[in-house]
């Protein structure tokens, strides 16, 4: 499986780079466990939201795959993936702040 995976990184210019990965996966492996894969052998530095519950039940893991918001511990792999995260504002690599998401839809109290 190949990985294109958005990383803090920045170039000369300042602009976000892409790291790009060679993961051993079998086809019932998820996107979670090719996360895990980098950052124990290849890049200990990259930032994810490790997956604990593996049931897609919290949407910590939540990130951008191909296009789609999907959640990464139920997300099986593909052989060629964009990893991205979610468009909000970033804390580094893939992992996000959610304290914009959770302000949403909440009644105002006065």
């Amino acid at each position: 499986m190949k990985a294109q995976v958005y990383i803090a990184k920045s170039d000369e210019y300042g602009k976000r780079q892409w790291a790009y990965y060679e993961v051993p996966c079998a086809p019932s492996d998820r996107v979670s466990q090719a996360l895990q894969y980098i950052y124990e052998n290849l890049d200990a530095d990259i930032a994810y939201r490790q997956c604990f519950c593996k049931r897609g039940s919290c949407g910590l893991c939540m990130m951008t795959v191909n296009g789609k918001c999907v959640k990464t511990c139920r997300t099986p792999v593909s052989p060629v993936m964009r990893i991205e995260p979610l468009p909000l504002p970033v804390v580094r690599d893939l992992v996000v702040s959610f304290s914009e998401r959770e302000g949403k839809g909440r009644a105002r109290q006065v």
